[in-house]
């Protein structure tokens, strides 16, 4: 797995001789609308796949000439966001390399029915690999969005109980507050701020003094 910045290119590099097998498989799994731009190229910068915007792909061709062949991810096109991506570039050597001793660099000589085999039993055995690390890594990404998830569900339920508790005790401390008056007494200056519940004349003025002034709404309104 790399990790593309924003405004950067990241290129790849590999060998290949004619009619070589390459194989280039790859995943965006993190970062913005998870698309990047992909450009693909032979040794004489011939271009062979490009695309401003993929999420996934996987290309197979055989080279045409010898040469390093180069693969690059282009997130010029991001702003801020950084991409996250796993990629695979595999080269498979053509039959006649192991058919013919001139071009390989070791000394052993292969039987090319059997090598065959053995080339498609790789790339099967390569193919179930990635699979793999595509799944393990889709599992890290996915467990990451249900515990982030979850810890919203558990905060949320504990914000909204605490909140309209709060509310409750401050509309109880509201409706005391209003249903009381003050006490003044002159011997001391320490109980000036005591309060008392109003006596029952002074509460039914209050009462009365709301019914007349909603009375006197309802009359200007006729």
């Amino acid at each position: 797995m790399i990790t593309v910045d924003a405004h950067e290119t990241a290129c790849f590099y590999d060998r290949a001789h004619e009619k070589d097998k390459i194989t280039i498989r790859f995943e965006v799994m993190e970062g913005g609308f998870k698309d990047i731009a992909v450009h693909i190229s032979d040794p004489t910068d011939g271009v062979l796949f490009q695309s401003d915007s993929e999420t996934s792909g996987s290309y197979t061709f055989s080279a045409n000439q010898n040469g390093r062949h180069m693969l690059c991810f282009d997130n010029e096109k991001s702003s801020l966001t950084p991409k996250v991506l796993m990629f695979h570039f595999t080269v498979i050597k053509d039959l006649s390399y192991y058919n013919n001793p001139d071009k390989r660099s070791d000394d052993v000589i292969e039987q090319s029915i059997l090598q065959e085999n053995i080339n498609t039993l790789s790339s099967q055995m390569m193919a179930i690999k990635h699979e793999q690390e595509y799944m393990h890594v889709r599992y890290i990404g996915h467990e990451k969005i249900s515990q982030s998830v979850h810890f919203r569900i558990v905060a949320w339920s504990i914000f909204g109980p605490s909140l309209l508790l709060l509310m409750t005790i401050l509309e109880i401390y509201y409706l005391k507050r209003f249903f009381e008056c003050p006490i003044i007494n002159s011997t001391t200056e320490e109980d000036d701020d005591d309060v008392a519940p109003c006596p029952a004349s002074s509460a039914a003025f209050r009462s009365n003094s709301i019914f007349y002034y909603v009375s006197e709404l309802k009359a200007l309104q006729c």
